[in-house]
């Protein structure tokens, strides 16, 4: 099951109707040090047999990072050092490795870079790339990254690297745990030859990843490298963060020539834009216009689900207030809610209220990680399941008939999941894994239809349950039943995880706003091109998609991509226009809400100009440099640096 975020759908489901792309973070490298509110150095990496020694070194004479003169510079040295972030291994270089995480993390869009190497010797292996969030890699502050490379959570993209010993290519890469399954469903490994062959990679280039939930594209400048049709891979649908970096030797990097002391990676910036409709940019670099950011919380307002933050809250990538799981408590201070569904339409696998049933193992051994246990909350006996990859119950020895039943129960707790999947399981294994949705520090009920499994799994022959997850889960409440609980009204209204509380739900709220020249406006300029309205729609039931109507009057020609509407002021036909919007929700009942905004029509006064005799050539060059002066004095008043 997907859970899809309104927020994120604005713009990117589908990347064929754009017209151009809009800047949601960028570093210019243009100051005069590292922006570590941007990067960390990530100094404990020691991966595929390489040699080196990264440091977070910019400072002395022989540092492994520099800014300056508008770009980076990632340096590898041959030189002996005791390592620190390998507990003081003797390695013979040091180099430098940024990444992102925690920091600046994204869901599709374009991810962009002009960058080159000065080495052409063998042994270097540069590269920009990205991995999943839920990695265990530093930085990790308690919050529940705690996935092994390369499995869900914790997959990779390589948009661009370069191995010193095979110079002619460069090299585009997924890697996760079933990359190569179902005719490269989930991607491969391509290979592009530099026209000129390996000297290109020591002069400037464009390199450019185009990511969305069906499709995944490299670019070299305007070249297209190649195209993953991911709609059969279910990778690579949550957040990533960058990575810039130089290893030295290892698997791919291979032996390193003698007679090379140093190599250095220049990187001229690093950016991310969403697809917008109201302009014609091809690229993703520091001439496209800015996204816009109503809050100033480092999130566009096409992918805030929170459009309203205060200022200087700490949000996450949705736009959303996020409170850093240490800050948590760090286990339930109640029990679970007590079930309510009649025992005798119950089989109970774990419940202090019914009888569960008999030869239960809650921790099998499947070689997995988590550290099970048993705990008592208020007299209550709840399962806790530490530093969580994958855990089992097993009722092997009683296998378990429920095919007369409708729904599998289970209460969950966690401060520091960022993810759950609840699996039933028939012999084979036969199984298939459904979403829960996970808010913070507090009990959830989850009544899962069995209907999500029965064409995978044998429901006459159950016999285990898996919980594939992250952080720490307490667990209660696990059964099978014919009603979700006797207070719902039938079973074809479920409490399931797309709709955790059908009877109770939340009508939407929804807001409109309207830009011209990538600026917040309340009335149209006739002069200022086109028109674009954004509906940013909040719902309490944080699992509720969404469904938007338009109507406008006032215009001859518009066009709508779901929670955007643009029109050029061309096509104004009145002294008004008037939008209204409406959201409709995906509870039961559904709910919808609606806004409607008037729009005021004016066209600036001109100021007549005297024409200058004997200076044509001149006075056009001075017009075409104000301009641009104007253009960049606009795109840096409205960069907003991203909070951390």
């Amino acid at each position: 099951m997907r859970v899809i975020l309104i927020g994120l759908c604005l713009s990117l489901c589908s990347l064929s109707t754009q017209a151009g792309w809009e800047v949601t973070w960028i570093d210019r490298f243009d100051g005069s040090g590292v922006n570590w509110s941007n990067w960390t150095a990530q100094t404990n990496a020691n991966y595929n047999n390489e040699v080196q020694c990264y440091t977070d070194d910019e400072t002395s004479s022989n540092r492994n990072y520099q800014v300056s003169d508008g770009t980076l510079k990632i340096t590898s040295r041959r030189m002996n050092i005791n390592c620190p972030g390998q507990n003081g291994r003797f390695r013979e270089w040091t180099s430098g490795r940024l990444n992102s995480k925690d920091k600046a993390e994204f869901l599709y869009g374009r991810i962009e870079t002009r960058l080159r190497f000065n080495e052409l010797r063998h042994g270097t292996w540069p590269a920009f790339w990205a991995l999943e969030n839920r990695i265990q890699e530093q930085p990790i502050a308690g919050d529940g990254d705690n996935v092994g490379w390369p499995n869900r959570g914790a997959g990779e993209i390589d948009i661009w690297e370069w191995h010193g010993n095979n110079g002619n290519s460069y090299i585009t890469a997924f890697h996760n745990s079933t990359r190569y399954s179902g005719s490269d469903a989930c991607g491969a490994v391509a290979y592009y030859n530099y026209p000129a062959g390996a000297p290109d990679v020591q002069d400037f280039q464009v390199y450019a990843m185009e990511w969305t939930a069906d499709s995944i594209s490299f670019h070299v400048n305007d070249t297209e490298v190649v195209r993953y049709d991911m709609r059969g891979c279910d990778f690579y649908e949550e957040p990533m963060f960058l990575l810039l970096n130089v290893a030295m030797g290892g698997t791919l990097g291979g032996s390193i020539d003698s007679t090379l002391n140093t190599s250095t990676l220049e990187v001229d910036y690093v950016a991310r834009c969403l697809p917008t409709t109201s302009n014609q940019a091809t690229r993703c670099n520091e001439a496209t216009p800015v996204a816009l950011d109503n809050d100033d919380d480092g999130v566009a307002n096409s992918e805030d689900q929170c459009p309203a933050t205060p200022s200087n809250t700490n949000v996450d990538y949705t736009g959303c207030t996020f409170i850093p799981p240490e800050q948590l408590p760090e286990a339930p201070e109640s029990p679970a809610p007590t079930p309510t569904a009649d025992p005798s339409e119950v089989i109970s696998l774990f419940s202090d209220a019914y009888e569960d049933i008999t030869n239960i193992d809650y921790n099998p051994n499947w070689n997995q990680a988590t550290l099970v246990e048993q705990t008592t909350i208020a007299g209550n006996n709840t399962l806790v399941y530490r530093n969580l990859n994958y855990q089992g119950t097993d009722f092997g020895e009683n296998r378990q008939d429920v095919s007369d039943y409708d729904f599998l129960h289970i209460d969950y707790w966690t401060r520091d999941a960022s993810f759950l999947e609840l699996y039933l399981i028939s012999p084979g294994p036969q199984e298939n894994p459904v979403t829960l949705p996970i808010t913070r520090a507090q009990w959830q009920s989850a009544s899962v239809p069995l209907s999500e499994y029965q064409d995978v799994v044998d429901l006459t022959d159950t016999f285990q349950l898996k919980i594939v997850g992250s952080g720490t889960v307490f667990i209660d409440n696990i059964y099978f039943s014919r009603r979700p609980d006797d207070t719902s009204p039938s079973p074809s209204e479920p409490v399931t995880p797309s709709n955790p509380s059908p009877s109770n739900n939340t009508a939407p709220t929804i807001n409109l706003l309207v830009a011209q020249a990538s600026q917040s406006v309340s009335r149209i300029d006739t002069t200022a091109g086109m028109v674009t309205i954004i509906a940013q729609v909040q719902d309490a039931d944080n699992n509720d998609t969404h469904t938007l109507d338009w109507t406008i009057t006032g215009v001859t020609n518009h066009t709508v991509n779901n929670a955007q509407l643009t029109f050029s002021p061309d096509s104004i036909d009145a002294s008004q226009v008037t939008v209204t919007a409406t959201a409709t929700d995906s509870g039961s009942p559904s709910l919808n809400a609606s806004v409607t905004l008037t729009l005021d029509i004016f066209t600036p006064a001109t100021t007549p100009t005297t024409p200058t005799q004997n200076n044509t050539e001149s006075g056009g060059s001075g017009g075409t440099n104000s301009f641009w002066l104007l253009m960049g004095m606009f795109i840096i008043s409205v960069w907003r640096k991203k909070k951390t």
